[in-house]
């Protein structure tokens, strides 16, 4: 009888009766594999060519990618050897070059593999998937001016951008189901509050928007009062008190005088000196303390 293959690394199994005398051949096979899947380190140098893993290779636990990348490249695993793999990407090279890990399966899912770093993967015969990453839900900021290129480049992008857009509760499901609908926070120049969790320390009365509400939003980053916010002014001169009050163009309508010279007298004194009529208009003043610009945010999916 012939030996038979464990379906994952590729085991051989002898036959009962098989292997009469040479069994250390098989044994001896199987424990070189074993030792490969277990620790070995295989070292690839890229450029622009694809590449089709031979058995030493995609056998191996670590798989390094180096050189100096002239353009993108895809990776191949085979779909008959299905196991956890790192990949450490060290190449040089563009941002924009990504390296594709795939295997050879009809309408399989890719992922790629970040620069500079060392990721844990797992190819199951059909699809490449990380494992390991962010927890679904969790906030990823990121110093660059727009998505990665190696996220955009994977068939299911592990992270969206925090732009207010629409996602697919089919594509990320448990994305939805966490935030209780299929709109991305919107992170565009805007600082990120925790949840008010009942401290009523954001309310919509004061702010305009809701602190209980995931994905609320609001403010702005320049106020112009209204004659709610400007208080009565007490000028004072030699024996006389009186009150000037906001200025036509943020409502006046009563007695007093008005600081653009608007209805209203002052009796007597030379509490007059000094007020000059005018046509005032009010003049947004900023709200935004010092601050600085980091990149984009984006928000773990699937």
């Amino acid at each position: 009888m012939a030996s038979t293959f464990t379906p994952n690394i590729q085991l051989e199994e002898p036959a009962r009766g098989d292997q009469v005398g040479v069994w250390d051949t098989p044994v001896n096979n199987n424990m070189t594999l074993i030792d490969l899947v277990a620790g070995a380190i295989t070292t690839i140098s890229l450029n622009n060519s694809p590449v089709i893993l031979a058995a030493a290779q995609f056998q191996a636990s670590v798989i390094t990618f180096n050189s100096t990348l002239t353009g993108s490249v895809l990776i191949t695993f085979p779909t008959s050897f299905k196991k956890p793999y790192t990949i450490r990407n060290i190449c040089t090279g563009s941002s924009a070059f990504i390296v594709t890990l795939g295997t050879t399966a009809a309408g399989g899912q890719v992922i790629c593999a970040p620069p500079g770093e060392a990721i844990d993967c797992v190819n199951d015969g059909t699809n490449l998937f990380y494992r390991g990453l962010d927890r679904i839900g969790a906030y990823w900021d990121f110093i660059g001016s727009s998505v990665p290129a190696w996220v955009s480049g994977c068939t299911v992008p592990p992270y969206l951008a925090c732009t207010g857009n629409a996602f697919s509760a089919t594509t990320y499901p448990v994305l939805a189901a966490i935030l209780g609908s299929t709109t991305l926070p919107d992170s565009r120049g805007r600082v990120r509050f925790v949840l008010d969790q009942g401290a009523v320390r954001i309310s919509s009365a004061a702010t305009g928007f809701s602190g209980s509400s995931v994905g609320s939003g609001g403010g702005g980053q320049a106020t112009t009062l209204s004659s709610q916010n400007v208080p009565p002014v007490p000028i004072t001169d030699p024996g006389h008190t009186h009150s000037v009050f906001k200025n036509s163009a943020f409502g006046n309508s009563g007695g007093g005088v008005g600081l653009d010279g608007a209805s209203g007298s002052i009796a007597s004194g030379s509490a007059t000196t000094g007020i000059t009529a005018g046509s005032a208009s009010p003049t947004a003043f900023t709200n935004l303390p010092p601050a600085y610009i980091g990149g984009v945010t984006m928000i773990r999916a699937g």
